[in-house]
């Protein structure tokens, strides 16, 4: 994974840095990134398989004082295990507010917490967070409407979910009081190798079929849909794709967030750049 060291209040994008989730060196290589103080204790309450290779897991944390912002991780501490996990959260800060609860979405691999949670984690399993990262969605009442264009590849889409239902919930809260923060529209793109590896796609369908200022477009790279109606296009998310997104959009203060493995954030990025984008319009996120 490579967190970009830019948030959406700042007006140049620097260097990122590589962070090689299998490595164990979560912590130092993460070491510059934002981290808020609060420790909680938190205990797995829902255990799921949202894809063939990705597991999904509800914490409970009972510590009013642990918060997050939508589109950042989590350090995990496992009692007995030496390797500090790191995970994004795909639900929104609000569930968290409101029940208490976040979720996760985590990828199998044979790194240590990431192979905890496949093969070990059980219901009332506890372990300890803390909230951190500079890759976010966190406007602030009185601040300017802005249009949101989500980029997403394979599981790089946790962080992006999480700001798409972000802003969704700020969405409804505005149509229930006007002097709320009011989002702008918001596209998510998200592509996947196969059909079974899209995570989420009910919950995301739902809030787009009943939001209207919210959208996405699915994109498979290894697998044709099954019929020509199929919503899902096959293919890379391409110049031609992005160009089609941002003319739907307006550009004059739009923000594109973008995470996933490493070269297509570089092709989105340059795409996006083709496309008339400034650079401190893009804020990314890689995955390995």
């Amino acid at each position: 994974r490579i967190l970009s060291t830019a948030t959406p209040k700042e007006e140049v994008n620097t260097g990122p840095v590589v962070r090689e989730e299998g490595s164990g060196k979560h912590l130092k290589i993460t070491a510059q990134n934002t981290r808020l103080p609060v420790i909680a204790q938190a205990v797995v309450i829902d255990i799921r398989e949202e894809s063939p290779t990705v597991r999904g897991l509800t914490l409970q944390v009972d510590n009013p004082d642990f918060t997050f912002r939508a589109g950042q991780w989590v350090d995990m501490f496992i009692p007995g295990m030496e390797t500090v996990g790191g995970f994004s959260m795909y639900s929104s800060p609000i569930l968290l507010s409101e029940t208490g609860t976040l979720q996760l979405g985590v990828k199998f691999s044979r790194w240590p917490p990431a192979y905890w949670v496949h093969k070990q984690c059980k219901i009332q399993s506890k372990v300890a967070i803390r909230a951190g990262g500079d890759f976010y969605y966190s406007p602030e009442v009185g601040e300017a409407s802005y249009d949101l264009l989500l980029v997403g590849g394979g599981v790089g889409i946790n962080p992006l979910a999480s700001m798409f239902l972000h802003a969704n919930t700020l969405h409804q809260i505005h149509k229930k009081n006007p002097e709320k923060y009011r989002p702008g529209k918001i596209l998510l793109l998200y592509s996947a190798k196969t059909y079974e590896e899209l995570l989420y796609k009910t919950l995301l369908d739902n809030i787009s079929s009943s939001t209207p200022e919210t959208a996405v477009q699915y994109f498979t790279t290894r697998e044709q849909p099954a019929s020509a109606s199929s919503p899902v296009k096959y293919g890379r998310i391409t110049q031609e794709v992005l160009k089609s997104a941002i003319d739907s959009l307006d550009t004059s203060s739009l923000k594109t967030f973008i995470c996933g493995p490493p070269p297509m954030i570089e092709n989105i990025n340059q795409h996006l750049l083709s496309c008339g984008l400034l650079q401190n319009q893009i804020f990314y996120e890689k995955w390995w």
